[in-house]
Order: C-alpha cells, then structure tokens, then sequence
C-alpha cells in the first residue's frame, strides 16, 4: 500500500486529495445520470417539421410548397407537413410563421406579396419582413406577359409604347391583383405612360374581357396567357421577369425591350423565423437545393412558366431586401386612384 509519506504528502494534504476525488466522481456521476446535453447528443431534425403556407389549399404556392417539402422530407430524414393558413393576403399565416420558434421546426412559404408588397401596402401587418425572418433558398421566379388584343394592330412592345405615348389616356389595362397592377404602373413611371386602370375582381373575368376586346392590354400570368398568345387570340409583347421564359422563348422582357431596370417576377422561397441558427439554415438549404434540382420537380414548374432558383441563403437574403426596396418606391408612387387592396 502506498503510504502518505511515499507520495510526499502530509496527512491534511492526502485528506484534501481524498475529498477533491470524491467530488469529482459524484460531479462525473450525476452528469451520466442526467443524460448528454440535448442540444449536444440530438442531431437537427429529430421529428416532424411544421411548413406554414400562407394561403388556401390549390393555389400555385400551395402545390410547389408540397412538392418542394415532400423531397426535402426524404434527405433530412423526418417528415415537412404543410399547414395552409390563409387570411388577409397572407398576413395570417405570415405573422404566425414570424412568432414561431425559431427551433428548425417551423419553415415558411414566402412570396413576392407577403414578403415585399403587403408590408409596403398595410401598416397593420404584424410582421417584418426583413427582421422576423431569415432566408434559406428562393424556390423559383415566374413573369407575367404583357398582351394586347389584336384588334389594336400592335404587333410589338416599341409599337405599344409609341401607341401609348401618341394617344395618352386612350388605351386601358385590365388587372385582377397587385401582381397584375404593379409591373404596369412601374412600367408607366418608367416610360411616362398614361393608361386608365380597370380592376376586376378575379383573373377570369380580366382575361375574358381582353379576350372579347372590352379591355386593351393588360399583363396575366403566363400559365393563363400563353394559350392564347400561342393560338394567336392575344399578341405576346414582353414578359415582366428578369429572364425569358420557356415558353414563350421568343418573347423578349421588357428590360430588353429598352427599359433594363425593370424586372418584376412573381417569386416563392423558404424561410425560417428569425433567431434560427446558421447551422440548421445550412442544412436547410443543402436539401432544399437537392429537392428543386430534382427533373420532375423542375419539369412541373417549366410547364407553369416558371424557373428553379436555388440560391444560397446569403444570395436569396439580399435579393428580399432588393424586392422589398423597389417594391415599396413603386406604391410611393402610385397614382391616389390606383387602389391594390
């Protein structure tokens, strides 16, 4: 047995060591008893995560959002449920996406409206875009077609500009939501039109009215407009996005058409409420980014007009506050009888 005095140690120094070593074991063994730190010992995700969409079942977001969630659901290995909660524009499901925890567990589906046009446009909306959220990837970027109805004998944009700009107030645009009004009343700050508003309440009836010749031109939704441009019932002129579309490859965007500072796409991306941490952002958009990189996801949203996105968090961040800027400079400048609610 090894003495005290072997060890170099006086009787109240081998006492203090004796206790030092007692502590320390009951310290280790209370720390095995209650288990690993959670956040050290859990790998992110370890259940189910919540996909807050907010609008009603059907729509276009609605249909991606599950398609998108679905894939992802399958590479972080727990199931994306989408919960629809519409209301208000989006504000409903928009502001409660904002409260949530900002644990992994709750994702959002945000888009051109609720992200940059219902905050410039509401004061009463509950939520920040650009400080209650925090970007993971921009799922894809769809344009609207400027048409015209072919009794006009427009057969190009400069032709419809120059008609424009010779008979001020004479032609008149139909529009059936601010994704419809706004890239047209940019497009009149930007080359100095004069053209009279006729609001509908819905797509449909806007796209029957341009159809029998009640309304001069207007811009609709590519999935809704091409048809008709195809069939030669409606003269394509322009698209209001950042690119071409596939399909309509032939039709030039306006920014190409001489203004190269307009660009207005219709956009949904994912987000997580703000607080979310960079690790679990990362992992976020690495299988966001596989999910819309898959061809049948892709070919679905071609077939729309539509173009995948998948950027990085940092590249869709930016872009939203570009968004929210130029949006909100446009409804600065709208005209006091262009009403967008």
């Amino acid at each position: 047995m090894v003495s005290l005095q072997s060890m170099g140690l006086s009787p109240a120094e081998g006492t203090y060591r004796r206790r030092s070593v007692l502590i320390a074991g009951l310290v280790l063994g209370l720390g095995l008893a209650a288990g690993p730190v959670p956040a050290l010992a859990q790998e992110y995700p370890d259940r189910v995560i919540q996909v807050i969409v907010p609008f009603p079942p059907g729509g276009g977001t609605d249909t991606v959002s599950r398609a998108v969630s679905d894939l992802m659901g399958r590479d972080l290995g727990q199931p994306l449920i989408v919960e629809n909660r519409g209301g208000a524009n989006g504000a409903i499901g928009t502001q409660m996406a904002a409260a949530a925890e900002p644990d992994g567990y709750t994702l959002y589906i945000g888009n051109l409206g609720t992200m940059a046009i219902t905050p410039n446009l509401d004061p009463n909306v509950h939520y920040d875009p650009l400080k209650n959220f925090v970007a993971i990837t921009q799922i894809n970027a769809s344009s609207t077609v400027l048409v015209v109805n072919p009794k006009l004998g427009i057969k190009t944009f400069e032709e419809f500009v120059a008609y424009a700009k010779a008979n001020p107030g004479k032609l008149n645009y139909a529009s059936s939501s601010p994704a419809t009004i706004l890239p047209m009343e940019m497009l009149k700050q930007m080359a100095g039109l004069d053209l009279v508003h006729i609001p509908y309440k819905g797509s449909g009836p806007a796209m029957t009215d341009i159809l029998a010749g009640h309304v001069d031109v207007m811009f609709g939704g590519a999935l809704a407009t091409v048809p008709h441009v195809k069939s030669g019932a409606l003269i394509g002129l322009a698209v209001a996005g950042s690119t071409r579309t596939k399909v309509l490859p032939d039709l030039p965007t306006v920014a190409e058409s001489g203004y190269p500072d307009f660009a207005a796409d219709s956009w949904n991306g994912i987000f997580a409420p703000a607080g979310t941490s960079p690790e679990i952002i990362v992992k976020l958009n690495k299988a966001a980014v596989v999910a819309l990189k898959d061809p049948d996801v892709a070919a679905r949203m071609e077939n729309e007009g539509a173009v995948v996105i998948a950027n990085s968090a940092e590249d869709f961040a930016a872009y939203v506050a570009a968004e929210h800027a130029k949006w909100k400079a446009v409804i600065a400048a709208l005209p006091g009888d262009i009403k967008l609610d």
